[in-house]
């Protein structure tokens, strides 16, 4: 019975008086905002947030960090970001570990910064992946740790590059930097068959870098190939398409710089 009474508690809470749930809500005041019409989409989007909703809550941070539709007011936008992350909401989370990174809004605070930032690594968000390793590098929020670093960085060069060219540019930078750390050694053991095989995967997407960059690099290659044995560079391909868990679709152009 006291089940019951809870679960009939919840499911009022999130239904307003006009028996709209906060989903439903949620999708009106976005269709508004696309429409930019902020004055009609605001309260709806405030009763959507209130019956907490992770997506309303973010975004109506978003409309109080910016001033649209409300008056601009950075600490009530924080404290919507932050109800939107405790539910794990992606944008949320990202938001605050900006947030605590830069003292926007919050006295800054590395150590939250990070945490929150790795909460949003591990829903598989690229850029939070590229601060998280950042952060075991540098020490910065947390104690520096080059395994984890790696472990970080393997899994962002992994995924596959995005549309999003930001998102896309910190997928392919990850991979050239841990195609030159292999090949450099020092903070990490020196093995040049794993650079090969990371500067292959780096490859599938250098578009992401300038024309000249490309061309810097792709000498940088065929130099690694003159230190490697005849049958590193003959498995070199499977063995990279083995480390990525998909095939290469670039190799035709591995030593030509692409526009």
């Amino acid at each position: 019975m006291i089940k019951q009474i809870t679960f009939l508690i919840l499911t009022f809470l999130s239904i307003n008086v006009f028996g709209q749930t906060a989903e439903e809500l949620n999708e009106q005041s976005k269709k508004l905002i696309e429409q930019q019409k902020f004055e009609e989409a605001i309260p709806l989007l405030k009763q959507a947030a209130e019956l907490g909703n992770a997506e309303a809550q973010y975004n109506l941070g978003y409309c109080y960090r910016a001033g649209a539709g409300v008056e601009q007011n950075t600490e009530k936008g924080i404290e919507w970001f932050a109800k939107s992350a405790e539910q794990g909401f992606n944008d949320g989370l990202y938001q605050m570990m900006m947030a605590y990174g830069n003292g926007d809004g919050v006295k800054q605070d590395y150590k939250k910064a990070f945490e929150f930032g790795l909460k949003c690594a591990e829903n598989g968000d690229g850029t939070c992946m590229w601060n998280v390793i950042n952060c075991y590098y540098s020490g910065m929020g947390v104690e520096k740790n080059m395994d984890k670093m790696l472990e970080w960085a393997t899994r962002l060069g992994k995924l596959e590059n995005p549309e999003n060219l930001t998102k896309s540019g910190y997928i392919t930078s990850v991979r050239l930097q841990l195609a030159q750390m292999y090949r450099d050694g020092g903070e990490l053991e020196k093995d040049l068959f794993k650079s090969y095989q990371w500067f292959l995967i780096f490859n599938e997407f250098k578009r992401d870098f300038s024309y000249i960059q490309q061309q810097q690099i792709v000498k940088e290659i065929r130099e690694l190939e003159t230190k490697l044995t005849s049958d590193q560079k003959a498995n070199g391909q499977k063995e990279a398409e083995k480390l990525l868990g998909r095939p290469l679709k670039n190799m035709e152009n591995l030593y030509k710089a692409e526009l």
